[in-house]
């Protein structure tokens, strides 16, 4: 699991190498009492597979406690993420019918049940989950095409960003350390207010996250920002150095409560990605727009 997990690093933050990506530091966790939680069964959805053949019909079942999806009017779904657990040979056949592009149904506690599938280029995460007394269970993570090009340098034209959260601040970090933006975390809120204003943030539908998908380029969010500093809604830095992000998201955490999981602070100081400008990079942007 622990190199299933750094793969997903990228497009949602978590535990990995933080020594090749500017110093910043693993998320904490918690005493084992602290993250120990009741129930937590109610909290997973299911997802149902059914293969027909000439003679024979295989339907599987598995147990999902994450999936992001996208719907469009006429009820035109499309899934970007799912997360389940499993068999062996159960797990096997959702690997191989993700790589078919077949449909899958989704049902959950937070979601209405619904069809739909991972498209084309979907990628497939694989581990294996021991429990003791028990045999082990195996895990899958499977993401769409769209939301593998979310990494930073993936995709530098691309417009569509799907994020597992919708906190602000999460928002603002993700984003820029996609497209390289200069920004401080100061703008956050000025950030979440411009997309909304813009029509340019969309609500997508999450089992055990809160995912949002944001449009824009790279080209139209630096137009944003000279525009804000030129009129002065969103204030200069005061002075170069490391930006010290405090980054709010449960994707990896649910706690006993069901309260959101505590601010994680992440340091970048040699991240190129997400940098602390200084004036005169600021002044260069206001004059360009």
């Amino acid at each position: 699991m622990k190199k299933l997990f750094q793969s997903l690093t990228p497009f949602w933050g978590g535990t990995r190498d933080w020594s090749q990506h500017g110093g910043i530091a693993p998320l904490e966790t918690k005493p084992e009492k602290e993250r120990a939680m009741k129930n937590a069964h109610e909290r997973f959805g299911t997802l149902e597979f059914t293969k027909r053949m000439k003679d024979t019909t295989t339907e599987i079942r598995l147990r999902l406690d994450r999936v992001i999806a996208e719907v469009e009017e006429k009820r035109n779904c499309m899934l970007h993420l799912i997360s389940v657990v499993g068999g062996d040979s159960d797990v096997g056949a959702i690997w191989g019918a993700v790589n078919e592009q077949s449909f899958f149904t989704i049902c959950g506690p937070e979601i209405e049940p619904l069809t739909a599938s991972l498209g084309e280029g979907a990628q497939c995460l694989r581990g294996t989950l021991n429990i003791a007394g028990r045999k082990p269970f195996r895990h899958l993570v499977a993401i769409s095409s769209e939301l593998a090009k979310t990494r930073p340098g993936a995709d530098p034209g691309g417009q569509r960003t799907v994020l597992c959260d919708d906190d602000e601040m999460f928002v603002l970090y993700r984003v820029a350390q996609r497209f390289g933006l200069p920004v401080v975390p100061e703008w956050a809120g000025w950030f979440r207010e411009e997309l909304g204003r813009r029509g340019a943030i969309k609500r997508l539908v999450g089992q055990g996250c809160r995912p949002v998908l944001v449009t824009g380029t790279k080209k139209m969010f630096l137009k944003w920002i000279g525009t804000a500093l030129r009129q002065k809604r969103i204030p200069f830095p005061e002075a170069n150095g490391p930006v010290q992000w405090r980054v709010s998201h449960d994707f990896f955490r649910v706690s006993e409560t069901g309260a959101e999981a505590e601010p994680v602070q992440l340091t970048s100081g040699e991240d190129k990605a997400v940098r602390r400008p200084g004036r005169n990079e600021h002044e260069d942007c206001v004059e360009s727009f």
